[in-house]
């Protein structure tokens, strides 16, 4: 009688706790528009690969976070150039 009672309390445990609440999922626009959160999301990717990589918050805050970096370069200002006119060499 006792095993069965500390076997159902058992079995009434690990339901509960598979009833976790999921992390929400956020797409690359969140990402891209709250930078502390990207921050953390990629510092948590970073440190547990195997597990957190292809998971969408990593996908998406990596894809954000190279989108920011990628528009930094495309955006740089384009030198002057050295002949005043060069129409008429």
């Amino acid at each position: 009688m006792r095993a069965r009672l500390v076997i159902a309390l058992g079995l009434a445990a690990a339901a509960l706790a598979a009833c976790s609440q999921p992390v929400p999922t956020h797409d690359k626009a969140y990402y891209a528009q709250h930078d502390a959160e990207r921050a953390t999301q990629l510092a948590a990717c970073q440190n547990d690969p195997g597990r957190l990589a292809a998971t969408p918050n990593c996908v998406n805050a990596q894809s954000a976070d190279a989108d920011g970096h990628a528009s930094k370069f495309y955006d740089v200002a384009k030198p002057a150039p050295r002949v005043a006119d060069p129409g008429k060499l």
